[in-house]
């Protein structure tokens, strides 16, 4: 049993270990070997054992589905020698989240998952350090599966954008009669086809936003609020009036600056207020309030529509949800983009439902710091 002893002592999740540490892990372990595109385990089924790799590589890959489908199995990293996989034997969950398919012959430690739980919970001082470094493993791991898939999207998306532009150009020659006249029945027809690949394009711009929201990539800059709010309402009014909601707007006409991406704000906001205009019946009110709370801006949409279910809530905010009893178009990134701008900013946002003062409808509520570096205050009519 020595080398086995060896290998977990130089391995990513017991490295460190005193030695009669590592002997009672030892007496846990039994060596497996498996051939090349053999599978070691499925997404899915029970957990029972935990892997460390003595020689070879593992493939982790997971089931990406987007939407009803058995979905496409991608994968999401490589496990080479020293590194640990199959933690799920030793979490509260024991049901596997990936799948583990070697990537030629492959020598691995199996543990016996329920015997190395026993143990961590018997020795506190040895299982703090074990599921220190747990979670950091898992951690990384998820950082780099949610990473993965964001390239996937982005190169995806990005290759379908172009040849979709080309179609919508080509729509828009014929509907402008350069290529020739035509009937009014081909008209609808290609408008009809010309609205659904702008709709695509838009949900291809939100995958892409999805891969590279982040606060190094944005262009930060002093900016008012008032401007982007101003802006914003030209833009959603219309939507408004054309659902016959009352859209109310609320902002001081002294507000600091912030630091930001004027854009992205303008984003967070038109997607907050489309949003709310979406779900709140004919009469109702959409109600936009900006004020200050000590260090941050403080920014309120408050609608009278349908409200969010408390089990919605939790995942309000997820990449790719829609509300499970809403049948409407989208793809449920308006307010998982919304979520990544603010943060961007250093900001926090989140949802109440029903609204704690009117006790109908939702209250999506976020922060931004305020910009110290600037005029503290600026007056502009809203």
């Amino acid at each position: 049993m020595g080398s086995i002893k060896q290998v977990l002592a130089r391995s990513q999740l017991f490295e460190g270990l005193a030695d009669g540490e590592l002997d009672k892990i030892t007496r846990l372990c039994r060596e497996k070997v498996y051939e090349a595109g053999a599978t070691i385990f499925t997404e899915g089924e029970v957990a029972k054992e935990l892997y460390i790799v003595e020689d070879g590589r593992v493939v982790l890959e997971m089931t990406i589905r987007f939407g009803p489908g058995s979905g496409r199995r991608g994968s999401i990293d490589v496990i080479t020698k020293g590194q640990a996989f199959g933690w799920s034997a030793i979490a509260e969950s024991h049901i596997l989240t990936m799948s583990a398919r070697c990537m030629e012959k492959t020598k691995v430690i199996a543990l016996d998952g329920v015997g190395l739980r026993r143990l961590l919970e018997e020795d506190s001082h040895m299982g703090h350090k074990v599921m220190k470094r747990l979670v950091g493993l898992v951690s990384s791991r998820l950082r780099h599966a949610r990473d993965t898939l964001a390239h996937i999207l982005s190169i995806a998306s990005h290759d379908l954008k172009s040849p979709l532009a080309a179609v919508e150009s080509y729509h828009q020659v014929m509907l402008g009669g350069y290529a020739g006249e035509i009937t009014e029945k081909q008209k609808n027809m290609l408008l009809r086809s010309s609205e659904r690949i702008r709709e695509l394009l838009d949900l291809i711009d939100n995958i892409l936003d999805i891969s590279r929201i982040d606060a190094r990539e944005l262009k930060m800059e002093a900016t008012s609020l008032l401007k982007v709010v101003e802006s914003t309402r030209g833009t959603v009014q219309p939507l408004a009036e054309e659902k016959g909601v009352q859209l109310k707007v609320e902002v001081p006409q002294e507000l600091p600056l912030v630091t930001g991406a004027p854009d992205r704000l303008q984003q967070v906001f038109t997607n907050l207020l489309g949003n709310a205009i979406k779900f709140t019946p004919e009469g109702g009110t959409v109600a936009l309030k900006v004020g200050e709370e000590g260090d941050h801006i403080l920014v309120e949409v408050i609608d009278t529509g349908i409200g969010i279910s408390p089990e919605e809530l939790p995942r309000i905010f997820d990449d790719f949800y829609r509300g499970l009893s809403v049948n409407s178009s989208g793809a449920g990134l308006g307010l998982s983009i919304a979520k990544k701008i603010v943060e961007a900013h250093s900001g926090k946002i989140w949802v109440e439902s029903p609204c704690p003062e009117s006790g109908t409808g939702s209250k999506f509520t976020f922060t931004l710091p305020k910009n110290f570096d600037t005029i503290q205050g600026e007056k502009e009519a809203v």
